[in-house]
């Protein structure tokens, strides 16, 4: 019986295959309903330097809130507790500490399951006690949303912005994306268009306070700030102290930062590698979260619209996925194609310096020729 290799995947083949999909322009599936999707209303395309300074400083202030990880910014102890819920391969209840020096120095440990870490970064160079092992999704999934939501350099991006409500308050939501047309088969005009495109992050931020209330990098699955539980205020940040993803109108994630207080450490050897950290070198860091399709012919059977399915994963720095889960609220039978597509499929290699990075794969099936 043939062993189906593992595809080798560059971004030459993504553009041909995104030049493919733009020729034939079939149609595309619409985003999944979801009451958690808040730009479903009229939307302005920011098309003079004025409307992009002011959208641009809105998101830069919530970078800059929840950025914990921002040079020059006060060193923190903080701790979370969590909860992973549904298919992943680690469920169950988990904590995390980090102590955050500066950006030379910080240590953090987690556990979840069977799982622990002991991860520190020492003098420009990071050391892992696991250093051949991988850091499981989850785990990366709330480092991501309590450490570095807000991600990415804007200026270059294309924006758009819709009005919403959320819990009562009026919200900007941000629409980013690389182009107009990402070989979506989608286009804008300069002119409004109604909700969200599928190649699109979105950012819903309170525009009074610059809070970041909830954030998408996908359709369909989105991380819920909650200031409600009393807001914790730390060095001029404010942090929501209950932080949920949200996948298909299901829970996955649900993290309750316990403590935040500046740091006291006594042991002199708390920020050192041990023999056997030094022993294994230093390892890369983790990176992302970031997009990227991927566009396969649909299943035998399939409708005749591009289906897309958006795969949440784990790539090494070879590109190798080591673990990946399609997001609940999709086809089931389109969700497990997906999945065992992007597992089968090496892609492009990290940057120097990066070991482990977030993946959302935005799965097109595209309907094959009659």
């Amino acid at each position: 019986m043939p062993v189906r290799r593992p595809l080798r995947v560059c971004a030459a083949v993504l553009l041909l295959s995104s030049l493919v999909l733009a020729q034939s322009r079939p149609p595309i599936a619409p985003l999944p309903s979801d009451p958690l999707e808040l730009a479903t209303g009229p939307t302005k395309v920011l098309d003079s330097p004025q409307l992009r300074a002011l959208v641009l400083g809105l998101l830069e202030q919530a970078r800059q809130n929840n950025g914990m990880h921002t040079p020059g910014g006060a060193a923190f102890d903080i701790k979370l507790s969590f909860n992973s819920l549904g298919q992943s391969r680690y469920t169950g209840s988990g904590e995390l500490e980090e102590v955050w020096m500066n950006g030379q120095t910080w240590r953090w440990e987690a556990k979840i399951a069977d799982y622990s870490i002991s991860h520190l970064f020492y003098r420009g160079a990071v050391y892992d006690e696991k250093p051949k092992g991988s850091i499981p999704l989850r785990l990366q999934m709330v480092r991501s949303a309590v450490f570095w939501p807000v991600v990415g350099n804007f200026a270059p991006a294309y924006l758009r912005v819709a009005t919403a409500k959320w819990d009562g308050d009026e919200v900007m939501c941000v629409l980013s994306s690389r182009g107009a047309d990402s070989g979506n088969g989608e286009t804008d005009s300069s002119e409004a268009r109604t909700g969200r495109r599928w190649n699109e992050t979105e950012y819903c931020i309170d525009p009074q306070t610059g809070r970041l209330r909830t954030y998408s990098e996908a359709p369909g699955i989105y991380t819920i700030y909650d200031y409600n539980d009393v807001t914790i205020h730390f060095h001029g940040r404010t942090l929501a102290r209950q932080i949920s993803v949200v996948a298909g109108g299901t829970i996955i994630l649900q993290i309750h930062i316990d403590s935040i207080a500046d740091p006291h450490v006594t042991d002199p050897g708390y920020f050192l590698p041990t023999h056997y950290m030094r022993d294994n070198g230093p390892q890369g860091m983790m990176a992302g979260p970031f997009r990227f399709p991927h566009i396969a012919p649909a299943p035998p059977g399939s409708a005749a619209v591009v289906q897309p399915v958006v795969v949440v994963a784990t790539l090494d720095r070879k590109g190798k996925v080591m673990e990946a889960e399609a997001m609940p609220g999709q086809d089931a039978s389109l969700s497990t194609a997906a999945v065992s597509l992007v597992t089968q499929t090496t892609y492009f290699p990290a940057a120097r310096g990066a070991a482990q990075r977030l993946a959302y794969i935005n799965v097109k099936f595209v309907p094959r020729a009659n």
